[in-house]
């Protein structure tokens, strides 16, 4: 037991960089810049998680899972957040995924039925390489990385902050969607997350363009009939 413990306090003092937390993005430009959301979940602060499983222990190959509480911005209709492998809850509200298993989340955003939207999952990490990779209702983006600071190494790994988000563009309007995503391996603290949609406009189908240019033709062909005749 007492072996297990000073495991424990070891591996939290080599990933103390990865539980510091913040309550503000470094990279203050949205991903969607000044465009007006439709739909927003965004949790700053995990400070309320109900785990299922054993309790983490050292060496014990434990697979736990968390519920996070309700966004800090919106409501609890608005976005869920659940996350599986081996993640605990610092004391600076983070998810950290502890020991040698990598963590990976589920978030839900209540949405918006018609129209198109572009959708966004915007991220900060610490500590390890987080995940390059998300799926919107099973379709994959890569990140975007809009802020990244080097803290050195952890576990002979890099160490660093930070900011990316994932963008399915032009996606029909639909009253939820579930985005999942792994991080790469374990000693990644997810510190915030947000999740937006932004309505765009349709782009018409080729059909549509088709009708409009034969429209203009015809007034086209009438204005020059009536200048004709009027000569």
């Amino acid at each position: 037991m007492k072996i297990s413990a000073l495991a424990f306090a070891a591996g939290i003092a080599f990933s103390s960089a990865a539980f510091a937390a913040q309550d503000e993005w470094d990279s203050t430009t949205t991903p969607w810049g000044s465009s007006a959301v439709t739909d927003y979940a965004e949790w700053n602060f995990f400070d309320s998680l109900t785990r299922t499983g054993p309790i983490p222990n050292v060496g014990n190959g434990f697979v736990s899972s968390y519920t996070a509480s309700v966004p800090d911005v919106a409501g609890a209709t608005d976005g869920t957040l659940s996350a599986v492998g081996s993640p605990i809850v610092t004391s600076t509200n983070n998810i950290y995924s502890f020991r040698e298993n990598a963590t990976a989340y589920t978030a839900t955003l209540a949405g918006t039925t018609g129209g198109v939207f572009d959708v966004y999952l915007r991220v900060a990490t610490l500590g390890l390489a987080p995940s390059s990779s998300a799926y919107l209702n099973g379709i994959a983006a890569t990140s975007v990385q809009t802020f990244y600071e080097y803290n050195g190494t952890q576990f002979g790994l890099e160490d660093s902050e930070r900011e990316f988000y994932f963008v399915w563009n032009n996606v029909t309007g639909a009253d939820l969607y579930t985005f999942t995503w792994t991080d790469l391996t374990a000693h990644t603290s997810l510190d915030q997350l947000a999740l937006a949609t932004v309505a765009v406009a349709a782009v018409p189908e080729p059909s549509t363009y088709g009708m409009l240019a034969l429209g203009l033709g015809v007034l086209a062909f009438a204005g020059r009939r009536s200048r004709k005749n009027n000569a």
